[in-house]
């Protein structure tokens, strides 16, 4: 449990909670732990989605698919993070994404029925709030999605890509969390344009390019 604990409270769900209170929490919350293999699909587009996830170990990945066969990666989220409140919050809870587990994969699962209707009230709407928070947070990442998808050349998607991690991560040295082939299908690009662009920024003195790594220097 204390592993558990210390995935979870790398969340904002529980910020300002103390930690001690987390397994009381969860308990009363009806909590769940879930483990999915690599491949398996947590949540598919069209399942109706009632429940809130927190990811102790692994990594999973958020997507949606169009009707031509396009997929887009929403985000890759990892150990700490949580997904599927704004969807579990709405009023239509059917989901317009998939979720699925890129390696061997723990979660906590809380059912939003048992978080509103418990009648343990201490640190309650502590956690409500947090929740909120995030979902306003997933809102403007969102937003800045979109600004990136809505770029008409490759080269804008990259750098607006570029200066909003270097915003996220507060440096100019920044790692992308994400394999060439996932960032491409996160900006919706052919991997084999990607590769050749950032190597164009590369030669042209805007990056450095090391890996997953990218030493911003005059973009």
């Amino acid at each position: 449990m204390t592993d558990y604990i210390n995935a979870i409270i790398k969340t904002n769900l529980f910020e300002n909670i103390n930690k001690k209170e987390i397994p009381n929490i969860l308990e009363n919350f009806k909590s769940q732990k879930k483990s999915y293999d690599k491949g398996n699909i947590i949540i598919d587009s069209g399942d109706k989605v009632e429940s809130i996830y927190i990811i102790l170990n692994g990594k999973i990945e958020i997507s949606k698919e169009y009707d031509d066969a396009r997929k887009n990666i929403v985000n890759i989220l990892e150990r700490g993070e949580i997904f599927a409140e704004a969807i579990a919050l709405s009023t239509n809870k059917i989901s317009p994404i998939t979720a699925v587990s890129l390696s061997e994969s723990e979660l906590i699962k809380i059912d939003i029925k048992n978080i509103f209707d418990n009648n343990f009230e201490k640190n309650k709407n502590i956690f409500i709030e947090n929740l909120l928070k995030i979902i306003s947070d997933k809102n403007k990442f969102l937003s800045i999605k979109n600004d990136i998808l809505s770029q008409k050349s490759l080269r804008s998607k990259i750098i607006l890509y570029l200066k909003y991690m270097s915003n996220m991560q507060k440096s100019k040295k920044i790692t992308v969390p994400y394999s060439r082939d996932k960032l491409a299908e996160f900006i919706s690009a052919d991997r084999s344009a990607l590769s050749r662009e950032l190597n164009r920024l590369a030669k042209e003195k805007m990056i450095e390019l090391n890996g997953s790594k990218i030493n911003i220097l005059n973009i």
